[in-house]
């Protein structure tokens, strides 16, 4: 079916398994395994793993296309998704003692009849 595929950059490809059959045609139906690599603006790396599935019938150069897009697609995911900073520990810190300061006034709240804080 397919002899050596061609991979995007940043991409390994990990080879192919059968998975199953075409009801139509009752063919093989093979999944090719990559696995993505990217780096946001941070420095942190994201890894995907995208099957891609194909028949008999699929050319080599379909299933190279949609590889293709299955990595563009993810970059442009990566470069979007992540172009917040990671929050620092001591934003954190600042955070959860926010968060806590809300639920014991919360707790105290219930414990009023009136939803009112007297005491």
């Amino acid at each position: 079916m397919t002899s050596e595929l061609w991979t995007p950059a940043g991409t390994a490809y990990k080879g192919a398994a059968p998975v199953g059959y075409n009801a139509e045609t009752g063919d093989a139906i093979v999944a090719h395994t990559i696995m993505l690599k990217a780096t946001d603006k941070f420095g942190k790396e994201h890894k995907m793993r995208v099957q891609v599935l194909a028949d008999r019938d699929t050319s080599q150069a379909h299933i190279e296309d949609m590889m293709a897009s299955a990595a563009e697609k993810f970059l442009r995911e990566v470069r979007e998704k992540y172009d917040k900073r990671p929050a620092t520990p001591e934003e954190r810190k600042h955070a959860g003692k926010a968060l806590d300061d809300y639920l014991k006034h919360r707790t105290r709240r219930r414990e009023s009849t009136s939803g009112k804080i007297y005491f």
